[in-house]
């Protein structure tokens, strides 16, 4: 029967032997992490002497290792620790956004923000102190159909994909065969129509935000009696995004160098978009949200025309403080810079996103309640997918894939293969 190999991080049999001085030595064979035996030895006037030396130094080639081997995870580790181990990873990870990381760690960690849900559930709290073993599917899946249950079923979603990377450490650093959140229960989504505005029913919305902007009342809207005159900024970002099929964050973050209204057609160059980090606020990241959302879009008549009207403005023409987060030697830095920005807030900073779409509630009223900036990117996909193309309408979203363009923007019913000729033989009643 073969001799069992020897685990990593430990050692073989040890053994001793008299030297001819009269001291004694004793050596042991190390299997370091690399997999390879390497021969350790100590020297003592006697022989336990010498095997005591050989011990601490096998003890402190074992500790040398601690904190960054595989053997650092166990099946008795905490799911507290994973957790910590799974956002150091996501950190470090280009491919992640500060926004997706953010994310991730608010529902691992209960807010400390008094505005908070003090009932929210959260990861840490809820499972932290479940041992690796005792996190199987079982205990997961409940988890997670507790969140289904209580009807919030992106949060279940999210959870799902959290867990999914922390239980994948444990299978990394060999604590685990297998990752547990493989075989929980599936979440199946709905499939939805997307939802776009037809001609006639956006002539009716920007009839009732010329009325909004006169102060009038609107249904789901009391009429302006105090305060600062209403924004227009809500009709002309409307208008931009009609117009270029871009996200709501990539029209805010817009800057006067990005447009050249002198082309036939005019153009946009997007290259930038508003973003929110965490306790930090808001910056103006100069770079698109992915590769292929790097585009330059003509723009039609009526959207160049806006921006004409707000480019003879000189409040629309002034450089504005702005938080920006740029890229500088392949690492992201904060840095104050001025931005011409096309649609700036007051006081000449950015545009919170949080605060267009309130008043984007207000001036919509309840009339068009289901109308949102993406209602507006689904009807450019829709209409540009109808006259050309799916991968021509990706291309002007900014998609990497035109699947979820067909998926989530366009509206199109499915076409069947054209089988007239087959039904008419075999089904056709003689003449």
């Amino acid at each position: 029967m073969p001799r069992p190999a020897t685990e990593l991080g430990s050692y073989g049999d040890i053994g001793t032997k008299e030297q001819k001085d009269g001291s004694w030595r004793a050596w042991a064979t190390f299997r370091d992490y690399d997999g390879k035996g390497r021969l350790v030895d100590a020297s003592g006037t006697t022989e336990n002497k010498a095997k005591t030396g050989l011990r601490k130094k096998l003890t402190a080639r074992q500790k040398q290792y601690k904190g960054r081997t595989r053997g650092k995870v166990t099946r008795d580790t905490r799911l507290t620790v994973l957790m910590d181990m799974w956002l150091d990873e996501v950190e470090r990870d280009e491919g992640v956004g500060q926004q997706s990381y953010d994310r991730y760690k608010a529902e691992i960690d209960a807010s400390d923000d008094k505005r908070a849900q003090k009932n929210a559930v959260k990861l840490r709290p809820a499972i932290g102190n479940l041992r690796v073993w005792e996190a199987d599917t079982g205990r997961l899946d409940e988890h997670i159909q507790s969140i289904v249950a209580a009807g919030l079923k992106s949060k279940a979603r999210l959870h799902k994909v959290i867990l999914t990377g922390i239980m994948g450490v444990a299978v990394r650093y060999g604590a685990l065969q297998e990752n547990p959140v493989r075989d929980t229960s599936r979440m199946r989504r709905r499939t939805t129509k997307p939802q776009i505005i037809e001609r006639e029913r956006l002539d009716g919305l920007r009839s009732q935000l010329q009325e909004w902007l006169a102060g009038n009342k609107i249904p789901g809207t009391a009429a302006y009696t105090h305060g600062p005159k209403r924004d227009r900024v809500v009709v002309d970002v409307a208008d931009l995004i009609l117009g270029s099929g871009v996200r709501p964050g990539e029209a805010l973050a817009a800057s006067w160098d990005q447009f050249d209204l002198e082309a036939e057609p005019a153009t946009f160059t997007v290259s930038a978009t508003v973003v929110r980090l965490t306790r930090k606020g808001l910056f103006r990241q100069e770079w698109a949200k992915s590769d292929a959302g790097y585009r330059v879009v003509a723009l039609p008549e009526f959207t160049t025309r806006m921006l004409k009207r707000l480019r003879a403005d000189p409040l629309h023409g002034r450089m504005c403080q702005v938080k920006a987060l740029r890229e500088v030697g392949g690492s992201v830095v904060e840095v104050e810079d001025k931005v011409p920005l096309v649609f700036p807030g007051r006081g000449g900073v950015l545009r919170d996103p949080h605060n267009f779409n309130r008043t984007w509630r207000d001036a919509r009223g309840t009339l068009y309640k289901d109308v949102t900036q993406y209602t507006f990117r689904k009807t450019v996909a829709t209409l540009i997918a109808e006259a050309s193309d799916s991968k021509t309408a990706a291309k002007q979203l900014g998609h990497s894939r035109e699947g979820v363009t067909e998926r989530h923007y366009i509206v199109s019913p499915e076409q069947a293969p054209d089988s007239s000729a087959v039904l008419e033989l075999g089904l056709g009643t003689a003449r």
